[in-house]
C-alpha cells in the first residue's frame, strides 16, 4: 500500500507516517521501481495499532515500549491506562474542589448581606473570604463611581446554575 493510501486509511498525514519511520517506530518500507513507499500488510497493521495508540493518549516513547519485544502487550497497555485513569481521576479531584470553591466564592458576592447593611459597591472581600473593612475605609478623593455590576436575578437565586 502506498504512503497517501495508508495515511488516508488512518486519517493521518503521510508526513506523520514518514515521521513514525524516522524515528524507528515503523521500518523502513519496500520502494517500488517508481522510489514510492510500499507498504506491506504487517506494517499496515502496525501503523493501525501506532495510531490507535496515539489515539488514546500514549505518547510515542510510551508505544515504543509497549511495542518492543518481550512482554505481554496487553499487559502494558492495561498498566498504562490504569495509572492514567488514577492519574485523570485525581486531577477531576482537583478541579472539582477548586470548581467547589469558585461557586461559593461567587455566591458569596452576589449574595445580599444577611444584616442588611450591605457593602460598598465594588467590595470583593466575601469573595476573597475575608471580613470587610471596605465601609469603614474613607473613599479616596478623586476616584470614579464604582459601576454597578448586573447579576443575573436567578443568579442570585441559584448560584450552581453557572455550572
Amino acid at each position: 500500500m502506498r504512503i497517501g493510501d495508508l495515511a488516508n486509511q488512518l486519517g493521518v498525514t503521510p508526513k506523520t507516517l514518514r515521521h513514525y519511520e524516522r524515528i524507528g517506530l515503523l521500518g523502513h518500507p519496500d520502494r517500488g521501481d517508481n522510489n514510492y513507499r510500499d507498504y506491506d500488510a504487517a506494517a499496515v497493521e502496525r501503523m493501525r495499532v501506532i495510531v490507535g495508540l496515539r489515539a488514546l493518549g500514549l505518547p510515542l516513547d510510551r508505544i515504543r515500549v509497549l511495542l518492543a519485544d518481550g512482554g505481554s502487550r496487553r499487559e502494558k497497555l492495561a498498566e498504562w491506562l490504569d495509572r492514567e485513569t488514577q492519574e485523570l481521576s485525581i486531577q477531576i479531584a482537583v478541579l472539582q474542589g477548586r470548581h467547589e470553591d469558585l461557586e461559593a466564592r461567587l455566591e458569596a458576592l452576589v449574595r445580599p448581606v444577611a444584616n442588611g447593611r450591605g457593602s460598598p459597591r465594588d467590595c470583593i472581600c466575601a469573595a476573597l473570604m475575608k471580613p470587610c473593612g471596605c465601609a469603614a475605609r474613607p473613599a479616596t478623593g478623586g476616584a470614579r463611581p464604582a459601576r454597578r455590576i448586573a447579576v443575573d436575578p436567578a443568579l442570585r437565586a441559584n448560584p450552581r446554575m453557572v455550572s
